[in-house]
């Protein structure tokens, strides 16, 4: 599968989007909202962000199913995830922890700050640190790319989801690359908007992961929690 696979899950992106880009962006901006919410609970915010917001960004992964099915999303599904087996919340869970750790490791050698200190990261978090603390933690997700959709709508257990996410980046590796490569650039463009842009980006990259899991889905897979 080319690299040119991840432009055809992007124009499906776009298509499941424009089904309910209102409640896709609301979505996107209670993910945001969430984050900045936590990160204001002095000393524990931080961590617990790290366990609820991957599952608040699911909603976005939810919404873009329901819309794949005819149905418009709903603004209830931003706690869908919450639903799911404990098996299917400890792999999206782990899978973002696996990231954030990877970008927290960039952050503190590039530049020496710690992302987990409350109120985010300082003023000299340059842009060009930024995109490169982001292109680290894309590059290391991207096996993982398609473990939460595993997890949740596949069926699969904590292990498996991770399986499956990995043999289908192996199995396409130009096409995730390109498709991480596309993300990276949106969330540039997000970040770049003061944040404004990344209630569009955040959902866009949701259904275009929601597209390639329709690729890889092992056949009869069903969801683990109601859509």
């Amino acid at each position: 599968m080319s690299a040119a696979r991840a432009l055809a899950w992007y124009g499906d992106a776009m298509r499941l989007w424009k089904r309910g880009p209102v409640v896709m962006s609301v979505l996107g901006a209670i993910t945001i909202v969430s984050q900045f919410a936590f990160e204001l609970w002095p000393e524990a915010g931080s961590l617990v962000a790290k366990v609820v917001v991957p599952l608040v960004a699911c909603g976005m992964l939810y919404a873009a199913e329901a819309a794949e099915r005819g149905e418009r999303p709903r603004l209830w599904h931003a706690i869908a995830a919450f639903r799911a087996p404990a098996g299917a919340i400890a792999a999206v869970v782990l899978s973002s922890a696996i990231t954030f750790a990877a970008e927290w490791l960039a952050a503190d050698r590039l530049a020496g700050i710690d992302l987990l200190r409350p109120g985010g990261p300082p003023a000299d978090f340059d842009a060009a640190t930024a995109f490169a603390v982001y292109a680290v933690g894309v590059v290391v997700s991207l096996p993982m790319t398609l473990v939460p959709l595993a997890a949740l709508f596949g069926g699969a257990s904590f292990g498996a989801s991770f399986a499956v996410s990995a043999r289908a980046f192996a199995r396409a590796p130009g096409a995730f690359v390109a498709y991480g490569a596309i993300a990276l650039a949106l969330l540039t463009v997000g970040l770049l908007t003061l944040g404004i842009g990344l209630v569009i980006a955040l959902p866009l990259i949701a259904c275009a992961t929601w597209a390639a899991w329709r690729d890889f889905a092992p056949a009869g897979a069903t969801p683990s929690a109601p859509a």
